[in-house]
């Protein structure tokens, strides 16, 4: 998943006025590395995070968007 498909999951849902939002929280389970890249795009959007180092590793991190609760989850390798 690339951070230009998270948002057109988000926006679709968004503008959908068939789907109830209030209390709404999307999961998704992301790779390792796909995680640590959303994890980086994400943390970097945030114009205060721009001289910062890199996001701390976590296997899961939340980001709100349009009012919508993204939860990330790293999956587990088999």
């Amino acid at each position: 998943m690339t951070y230009e498909e998270l948002i057109k999951s988000v926006s679709l849902i968004i503008e959908n006025e068939n789907i109830s939002k209030k209390g709404l929280t999307l999961v998704y389970e992301l790779d390792s590395k796909n995680h640590k890249q959303m994890n980086e795009v994400l943390f970097y959007l945030d114009k205060n995070n721009l001289n910062s180092p890199p996001p701390p590793k976590s296997d899961e991190f939340e980001v709100e968007l349009g009012g919508l609760l993204i939860k990330f989850v790293k999956t587990m390798s088999k």
